[in-house]
């Protein structure tokens, strides 16, 4: 168990640092080139620093925000708004922060001011957005791919004892290692499935039907369109909603007779 949770965390941890490699590397490489163009060392720490600091930060929501949240629910409206706005304030504290250090805006000697300056570093900071989301995929499509020609299924596991099952749920870019026996219920949306164990609700990929499968040596019954319930976790009924955990989930009409007959009510 241990060997197969190493085999995979190492990997995304050389991949994480080659990806933030690579973008730091061609931010530098920008600020030296402007760098040796003006002839500007005053500062030039500070200025590289922050600048990093506000692409990385940036990155970080584009990819780790608004990408799982908003591009793949296809809730694409929100997704260019909140991008668009994400890139106005970046461009804007950058601009500012040149205006601070040496009273003008680090570029074409005809685009110093905070206005003139401001559509082409818009465009600069784009075609970062867009290498790095590039770079990511690329990277995720590596690493997908090589788990599927090494031949080791790292979706499902077993200790030893042969007692406790796992399973790796993906939600987002991360893999939750999972608890069979804690998943208590999962609800179904429509793209978007939510598995609910004792400790956390995750967030995954597919329909009701799909996460069925994925979570196969789970006693899930279905007890609604919209919900699947451990079984052996069905303690209470109440009228036709059954409390679990604190949780009130309703019984569908079409799925009552079998789930009573399953409980030998």
């Amino acid at each position: 168990m241990n060997v197969s949770i190493r085999n995979m965390t190492v990997p995304r941890k050389i991949y994480h640092l080659l990806f933030w490699l690579v973008v730091t590397v061609i931010f530098l490489y920008d600020r030296r080139y402007l760098i040796q163009k003006f002839n500007l060392p005053d500062h030039f720490i500070e200025c590289v620093t922050v600048r990093l600091l506000l692409v990385i930060s940036l990155v970080y929501f584009h990819l780790y925000y608004l990408v799982p949240r908003y591009f793949r629910a296809r809730r694409y409206t929100v997704y260019a708004l909140l991008l668009f706005s994400a890139l106005i304030v970046y461009v804007s504290l950058q601009n500012l922060y040149d205006i601070y250090l040496y009273g003008y805006v680090i570029g074409d000697l005809a685009s110093r001011d905070f206005w003139h300056a401001f559509p082409y570093n818009f465009v600069t900071i784009s075609w970062y957005l867009l290498l790095t989301a590039a770079l990511k995929v690329s990277l995720d499509w590596y690493e997908e791919r090589k788990k599927k020609t090494s031949g080791t299924d790292l979706s499902h596991l077993q200790h030893p004892n042969g007692q406790e099952k796992i399973v790796f749920l993906k939600t987002g870019t991360r893999q939750i290692k999972t608890n069979l026996d804690h998943v208590t219920h999962v609800k179904g949306l429509k793209d978007y499935s939510i598995v609910f164990t004792k400790q956390e609700q995750i967030i995954v990929k597919g329909s009701l039907k799909t996460t069925e499968k994925l979570l196969a040596d789970k006693k899930l019954v279905r007890v609604h369109k919209s919900y699947m319930v451990a079984l052996d976790l069905i303690k209470t009924i109440n009228d036709n909603h059954i409390i679990l955990d604190g949780h009130t989930i309703p019984i569908g009409r079409s799925y009552k007779k079998d789930l009573y007959k399953l409980l030998a009510i």
